[in-house]
């Protein structure tokens, strides 16, 4: 009996695994006819004309222009105020404002100099008419808390254009 019922339930088990493909077939048959193909029509082609390279002068253009030298003629007219590039330079003159420190002043009632620290550590004193940071500054007034410095920037143009700048006294904590 045993024999029969396994038989029958291999036969079952067999007849009930048949590929069943004809809904997969159909499925698949009818999707293909609902598709529609839509190709997006192509873009116009570029067409690149490039222009022909004519050399306006003999200068390679891989290489940093040079300036040209002025002659005579081409000098225009400085009536503006110009510094005074031959006056010799102080220490302070080496070093940008943004890096020194005032640490405080000496002096009495007449003349007030101010300390300056500059980065390596070592104080310089200032007063009235030194100079002190790259841009030609100049110092105008000292006072117990700060110093007022009269620096003078390039116009761009052959001028100089003056500007104020304040140095004020540091903190206690500040760094050098």
């Amino acid at each position: 009996m045993k024999r029969i019922s396994l038989l029958v339930f291999m036969c079952w088990l067999v007849v009930g695994c048949r590929a069943n493909e004809d809904s997969v077939r159909q499925f698949i048959e009818q999707a293909h006819n609902q598709a529609l193909v839509q190709i997006a029509p192509l873009q116009e082609q570029y067409v690149f004309v490039a222009d022909e390279f004519v050399m306006a002068s003999n200068r390679i253009p891989f290489v940093r222009p040079r300036p040209e030298l002025k002659t005579v003629g081409q000098e225009r007219d400085m009536a503006c105020w110009q510094p005074d590039m031959t006056r010799a330079r102080s220490a302070l003159e080496g070093v940008p404002l943004a890096q020194l420190r005032m640490k405080g002043v000496i002096g009495d009632k007449r003349v007030l100099w101010a300390i300056i620290a500059r980065p390596d550590g070592k104080l310089e004193k200032v007063r009235d008419g030194h100079y002190l940071g790259l841009n030609f500054g100049k110092v105008r007034q000292v006072s117990p808390s700060s110093v007022e410095i009269e620096e003078v920037l390039p116009d761009g143009m052959g001028c100089w254009l003056k500007r104020l700048t304040t140095l004020p006294l540091a903190s206690a904590g500040s760094a050098v």
